[in-house]
Parts: structure tokens; sequence; C-alpha cells
């Protein structure tokens, strides 16, 4: 499958009640995958539908944004946990 239409965030659990789950891929926050302290969570969207919540035009801020090669790159840290599906 070909995932260079997507785009992969980081977001701090903290704006998890400002993110319009219609806008994105993950369907609520039950669905999404933490990191292993939970402060920060792994959203994704077709990138050319970028999600109004977030900023300049939104609340929500990213810590980071990439695209899939480069997000299984930073889930192999120690800092995510080793299940979940990023597909």
């Amino acid at each position: 499958m070909d995932y260079t239409n997507r785009t992969y965030a980081f977001v701090y659990t903290t704006d998890i009640d400002e993110v319009d789950f219609s806008q994105v891929m993950e369907t609520s926050a039950e669905t999404i995958r933490k990191s292993i302290d939970e402060s920060q969570f792994l959203l994704k969207w077709e990138t050319t539908s970028w999600p109004s919540f977030i900023e300049p035009s939104g609340s929500v801020s990213l810590i980071w944004s990439g695209n899939h090669q480069q997000c299984l790159n930073q889930l192999t840290s120690s800092f995510w946990t080793p299940t979940g599906s990023i597909i």
C-alpha cells in the first residue's frame, strides 16, 4: 500500500479534547497510539486534507510531523509503545 499521501504527527495528550476525529484517520481517543508515559499520541491524515483544528488556524500544536517512513523511525525509540498500528 502507498502511504506517501499521509501526514503523521505527534500531539500532546492534553490536547485530545480539541481533536476532531472526523478529520483524521483515528476514530476516537480510544483508538490512538500513545507514548509510554502517555504524554503524547499519534495522529495521521491525508496530506491534502490538513485538519482545521491544527495551528495556525486551530488550537492544537504539533510536537512533530512527517511522512510514513519518518514516523516509523520515530516510533522505534523507547519513548513509544512497542505495539499499535500506524497504517
